[in-house]
């Protein structure tokens, strides 16, 4: 009996010390640094919901004009979906509601399905990245005996993006090969290599390429190579005589008059036939987010997708920052982001891929608009990205001085800034206001602008207020955070609640 209550007196000692240790390891993650807090995930089972920060953000900019009447977002984390919603309206006329299940047109991030098919064709050693184009079209009328696949996909072939110059006729392109016909006429801009020129135009002669390497015409490749196996089940060939139950509708925008900025149906929507690789596929941010899943999940080697992102170098050694497809950006707080944009009649969409995070995002819109949606897309993302670090913000009205950065100038402006915590604003000359939503991080805000929500910081000491908002796209060679801010202001504080 001594032997039994000298083990158990251990074992009580033993669970005491068990518990101390537990307990200070669960202090120490509440109580953890900023860095470490900031490099984690926000988990779907937390208190506050990103969800509700996302769609207060969304609703906000939907309110203003020169915004496409019906979007859609949705993020992957991990290989899951953890959150698609569709927000107004696919079809203004008869009030359809836009769901997670409306398809949009793909616009230019149909490069990117393509380059993961290709990403997959190489992998399959049916081509190399640095094969020459000549070796899968010899007879293509332009000389481009020195264009690698590689080249093509970066937008350093020389071949030319729209053009006057350019055969495009009113009809549907049944083949690829027909497609060629467009632009094969027109003569490159550059040696390649040379310069970085934005080409959708190179992506129909990419397609005819995998045509050739695969022995299967471009959307049977698609269908079998990353559809099927990715369960992507709303993307495929924009049909404009043909178009499914779930296509949107159609918009543009009044450019004129009391109705500037209000959208309008297009009745005749371009034929995309002659450039299904490069801007003529549709799809959802579902399966978008299947398509840059596919990048972490394994279904692409790591090796092929180190490759893919890479940024390309022009002859001269200066980098691009744009890999096979994928364009290099960054976010406010400096997270590396892989993305692709577009933007055609009737469409505006994005994917963008935090690789370190293993967080995808996708927003598509039935308008050309909003013109920021790289930044949009950033600000979305990161209620999913960080977990609520909320601090005391300042309240009150606060008379600013505004400088404004434009092309190279600063403009000096006047506004006053509202912040109450429930309904604040910025007015910049008493004429343009701007709605902010605060993050519940720290010191940032969104600023709901009609090219698209983006970053704010406001800050206050010894009773000044200050802050700045950013604007800018991809692809970037450097940081955003390193960038002339749109405007940056201050001013006293001259009230608080």
């Amino acid at each position: 009996m001594k032997e039994e209550g000298k083990y158990l007196t251990i074992s009580v000692k033993l669970l005491s010390i068990l518990l101390i240790v537990l307990c200070v390891q669960s202090c120490a993650l509440k109580t953890g640094n900023k860095d470490e807090k900031h490099s984690k995930v926000h988990e779907q089972d937390s208190i506050e919901k990103p969800e509700r920060l996302v769609t207060a953000m969304v609703e906000e900019l939907m309110k203003l004009r020169d915004i496409p009447p019906g979007m859609s977002v949705a993020v992957g984390l991990k290989n899951e979906i953890i959150f698609s919603e569709g927000y107004g309206y696919s079809n203004l006329e008869t009030k359809k509601p836009v769901t997670p299940k409306t398809q949009f047109r793909a616009a230019s991030v149909s490069k990117i399905i393509t380059a993961t098919a290709l990403a997959k064709l190489a992998e399959d050693e049916k081509l190399n990245f640095n094969d020459l184009v000549s070796k899968y079209i010899p007879t293509y009328p332009q000389t481009i005996d020195s264009v690698t696949i590689k080249q093509l996909s970066g937008h350093l072939s020389g071949i030319p993006h729209y053009s006057n110059n350019d055969k495009i006729e009113n009809r549907h392109y049944t083949t690829v090969e027909d497609a060629l016909g467009v632009f094969s006429h027109t003569q490159l801009l550059h040696k390649p290599g040379d310069k970085y020129k934005y080409s959708t135009h190179s992506y129909t002669l990419l397609s005819r390429v995998m045509e050739k390497a695969s022995n299967k015409d471009f959307l049977s490749l698609l269908e079998d190579d990353l559809f099927n196996s990715l369960g992507m089940v709303s993307t495929g060939p924009d049909m404009r005589k043909n178009p499914g139950v779930e296509m949107t509708e159609l918009y543009s925008f009044n450019e004129n008059g009391i109705n500037r900025g209000l959208p309008i149906k297009i009745n005749n929507p371009e034929d995309p036939s002659y450039k299904w690789a490069g801007g003529g596929l549709i799809s959802t941010p579902t399966d978008l987010v299947k398509t840059a899943n596919s990048y972490m999940n394994g279904f692409i080697k790591k090796d092929i997708v180190d490759m893919m992102f890479e940024t390309q170098k022009l002859n001269s050694g200066e980098e691009t920052g744009v890999g096979i497809g994928w364009r290099q950006n960054w976010d406010m707080d400096n997270r590396k982001v892989y993305e692709h944009a577009g933007g055609m009649g009737g469409a505006r969409s994005i994917i963008c891929l935090f690789p370190n995070q293993k967080l995808t995002i996708s927003i598509m819109g039935n308008a050309k608009r909003p013109r920021r949606i790289e930044e949009t897309a950033h600000m979305l993302a990161l209620p999913f990205l960080t977990f609520p670090s909320p601090s005391v913000q300042p309240k009150g009205v606060v008379k600013l001085e505004i400088t404004m950065n434009s092309n190279g100038e600063k403009i000096k402006k006047h506004g006053t800034l509202l912040l109450d915590g429930k309904k604040d604003h910025l007015i910049i000359d008493n004429e343009i206001t701007y709605k902010l939503i605060y993050m519940q991080r720290e010191n940032k805000y969104a600023l709901i602008h009609p090219h698209g929500i983006l970053y704010t910081e406001i800050s206050l000491s010894n009773g000044i207020v200050s802050g700045k908002t950013m604007y800018y796209k991809s692809p970037n060679i450097t940081k955003p955070s390193e960038n002339l801010p749109l405007f940056e202001f201050n001013g006293d504080l001259k009230s608080e609640n």
